[in-house]
């Protein structure tokens, strides 16, 4: 970016904090300060990629990019009742910040399936956040100032200077990419397979409609994964998806989602039923052909249905209305393809993104139906290990209420030399087990072509 720009932003932010510092110093008392200010254009991801601590990225089809570096606070709980607490914390900042502040963060699948160190529901306030679109990029940068320990400025400003830093970095991430000493998937192909035919036999004797399984590679290097090229790269090979990161602690869970959980501006609401898979063709004609045999096979349209169904009785008591089309479009991806029914609403006054995606999430495209009867069957041994944040929420809120948040698919975690992909698929009654394998293979080509990764399915 123009350093010397961005330095003259960065000389006009501090004489408002100091004379906001002063101003608290004054009425002895602490008290919130937010200050945006247009800057030159931000290599987000080298930003993200540079700054050490709490990140957050998201780049959308629409050309709208965000960045949140640094917390000035964040909230997490465990247990089933995270995203109604934050709706009140989320009110009380409303009385001393602007509406168009960000919280950000992600829920897991489920309470009862974490990875260690992350829990069930995060949401975090950043201390830069950054909003990047054609027309333009905007920093707004938030602290709580304390004006009854008369703390000198100096202080704030050390504790912004990383971040400075961090938005004036051209870092670059070319180079090759590593080879992997270890790709182990979990379970394995034969013992996953093995699982689908039982989970089959279980709904075909009426114990479920409906239920989602879903598998893991884990991926190990000799040294640390460059964070920042996986995701130059899974932005540059998925431009219409959702491509998120989200860093705590050392770790980065990101993706590059098709699926919108909800979207809400002001009262209107906006989801999806996204459910039912098809490879893409290598050709226009074959890529025809295989979107054509999904929308007429009898399973991928029941398995969309399902889902819905269940959006709409999960959103009937928030909403005057719910519109949706009777016949499903396609979503076409670089290397699969689905069904995808859009559905829009009124919300009803009170309603808001915290409620609606405690009743959407989660959807029948990544646990089953009934929904609860089918994570009860995943959380009782369906799957051999944790799915954590894979197939939760995450995305973002206004305090203005306008949000959206996204379903964590296409995903996977980054501890330092380690990386663990997730892929899943909704098994129904009639489904064939090496059908449901191949539609695995697909969709973790998302997050392998992103670390570059190419060769037999694993």
């Amino acid at each position: 970016m123009d350093t010397s720009a961005l330095n003259l932003t960065r000389t006009q932010f501090d004489e408002h904090l100091r004379q906001a510092l002063e101003h608290a110093r004054q009425a002895g008392h602490r008290e919130w300060f937010a200050k945006s200010l247009v800057i030159p254009p931000v290599a987000l991801i080298d930003a993200f990629s540079k700054y050490q601590g709490f990140g957050w990225f998201l780049s959308q089809p629409d050309g709208v990019s965000q960045l949140g570096l640094g917390l000035v606070r964040d909230w997490q709980w465990n247990d089933g009742n995270g995203l109604e607490r934050m709706e009140k914390h989320a009110q009380r900042l409303t009385d001393g910040l602007p509406p168009e502040v960000l919280l950000v963060g992600g829920t897991g699948f489920s309470p009862a399936s974490q990875w260690d160190g992350w829990p069930g529901v995060y949401l975090a306030l950043p201390m830069a956040q950054v909003i990047q679109t054609p027309d333009g990029t905007l920093l707004t940068v938030t602290l709580w100032l304390d004006g009854e320990q008369q703390q000198p400025v100096e202080m704030y400003l050390r504790r912004l200077e990383p971040i400075w830093r961090a938005l004036s970095s051209q870092i670059g991430h070319s180079g090759p990419a590593q080879t992997p000493t270890l790709i182990q998937s979990r379970p394995s192909r034969q013992e996953w397979m093995a699982r689908i035919a039982e989970a089959a036999q279980d709904i075909r004797r009426g114990r479920l409609e409906k239920v989602v399984l879903a598998r893991t590679l884990r991926i190990s290097y000799s040294r640390a994964v460059n964070v920042g090229a996986v995701l130059e790269n899974l932005r540059v090979q998925n431009p219409d998806a959702a491509v998120f990161a989200l860093r705590r602690d050392g770790a980065t869970f990101l993706g590059a989602t098709p699926e919108i959980l909800a979207r809400v501006q002001q009262d209107l609401v906006e989801t999806m039923s996204l459910a039912g898979s098809a490879p893409r063709g290598l050709t226009p004609e074959e890529d025809r052909r295989l979107a054509e045999a999904m929308k007429h096979d009898p399973k991928i349209a029941r398995e969309h249905a399902v889902v819905r169904r269940h959006v709409q009785e999960a959103l009937s008591g928030l909403t005057d209305t719910l519109i949706m089309p009777d016949t499903p479009d396609l979503k076409k991806l670089p290397s699969v393809q689905h069904l995808l029914t859009p559905i829009h609403g009124h919300l009803k006054p009170g309603a808001g993104i915290w409620s609606v995606v405690n009743k959407l999430h989660p959807t029948p495209a990544v646990s089953g139906y009934p929904v609860e009867a089918a994570t009860d069957y995943i959380m009782s041994g369906g799957e051999p290990f944790a799915r954590g944040w894979y197939a939760g929420a995450i995305g973002w809120t206004r305090l203005s209420g306008d949000a959206q948040w996204m379903v964590a698919l296409r995903s996977g975690l980054i501890h330092r030399n380690q990386v663990d992909l997730y892929a899943g698929c909704g098994i129904m009654g009639d489904s064939d087990p090496a059908s449901e394998l191949s539609e695995s293979d697909w969709k973790f080509n998302t997050m392998l072509s992103a670390l570059e990764i190419e060769g037999e399915p694993y």
